[in-house]
């Protein structure tokens, strides 16, 4: 009987070890130096040091390919200084990393008010780490990481405005390949007329995307439709998103790099490398404040402006010099027509 319990045991421990490696419970905590994998094992959660730093972060990386390509971080602006942290979900329902002393270094959020030992995170197979609330009758999705980006977009994220709670996701760039922590650049989706996606450098406007034309963005040179990928710009009652889903088995993912770059990354299994499939830049149109005023812009010329009908360049020395900046002015002033009583 006593061989027999034990055997029981060792079946309970090999089983508890190697089911749901794709998920944390409210009983359970990742130290570092553990991970979780996603269930076709393409992505692994767990503390990683970026480049040179010896900082640590909580982060999703791939597995299966072009391992330590990092593609989300949780604690950008809260690194930890040693091995001592874990990830784990606490026993009101939230993930959170704790420290020594079980100080809370970075924590989801989510406004609870009761014990929730039924909160479950698991690493999906398209790198989206997910916490659904279950019990007996249903199961809920919470919380996302595709909802809080870092500098990566992957395939079925959104960048979007929330119409409901106002809450805007954007991506935004590491300060550099050591450090995680939000950078200089960022593209967000701007609602101010009709919807069309920004880059910002810092607090000045740098370039757009846009609007979507219901095939591509306008003032990008897009090859939709295409073998590839398929993209779409939606626009309803509850939200404004833009999106891309990949069509077959390749891999691809879109990062803003630290120095303004979004680059389109294709992985190539051959080579075990990531090459630039495209640049997602704007034409001259696109890039802001590179026209004055009473300038048109057209694609098709070279230079690409030209003042509207009846003006002529302000300062036509500076657009000899190829800067267009100052605008046009009237070629004739108006006149005041006097009217007789």
């Amino acid at each position: 009987m006593e061989v027999y319990f034990m055997i029981l045991l060792f079946l309970s421990s090999l089983i508890s070890t190697s089911v749901a490696v794709d998920i944390i419970t409210a009983n359970q905590s990742i130290k570092d130096g553990k991970t979780i994998v996603s269930h076709g094992e393409m992505y692994k959660l767990g503390f990683f040091s970026p480049g040179n730093s010896k900082k640590r972060y909580v982060g999703i990386w791939y597995k299966k390919i072009s391992r330590g390509t990092v593609v989300w971080v949780a604690n950008r602006d809260t690194p930890v200084a040693d091995t001592s942290a874990m990830l784990k979900v606490s026993k009101e329902g939230n993930m959170l990393i704790s420290g020594g002393g079980n100080t809370v270094i970075w924590s989801t959020g989510l406004a609870v008010s009761a014990r929730n030992n039924n909160t479950v995170v698991q690493l999906l197979d398209n790198g989206n780490l997910v916490m659904w609330y279950k019990n007996s009758t249903n199961t809920r999705l919470i919380w996302q990481s595709f909802d809080y980006p870092s500098d990566t977009m992957l395939p079925g994220m959104k960048i979007r405005k929330d119409l409901v709670t106002g809450l805007q996701r954007s991506f935004t760039s590491w300060k550099s390949p050591d450090d995680p922590s939000p950078g200089m650049y960022s593209n967000i989706v701007d609602t101010n007329g009709y919807p069309q996606i920004f880059k910002w450098k810092g607090e000045a406007l740098e370039s757009r995307l846009g609007p979507w034309n219901g095939l591509a963005f306008s003032g990008f040179a897009s090859e939709i439709p295409n073998p590839v990928y398929t993209a779409e710009f939606v626009i309803n009652e509850k939200e404004i998103y833009h999106k891309y889903e990949l069509i077959g088995s390749v891999v691809q993912r879109v990062v803003l790099t630290s120095d303004g770059k979004t680059l389109l990354l294709h992985w190539i299994e051959r080579i075990q490398e990531w090459i630039i499939y495209g640049l997602v830049s704007v034409d001259s149109c696109g890039r802001f404040e590179l026209f004055g005023s009473y300038g048109i812009c057209s694609i098709n010329k070279h230079p690409p402006c030209s003042c509207i009908e009846g003006f002529e360049p302000k300062f036509p020395e500076e657009w000899k010099a190829s800067d267009w900046s100052s605008g046009c002015k009237r070629k004739k002033p108006l006149g005041l027509k006097k009217f007789r009583e």
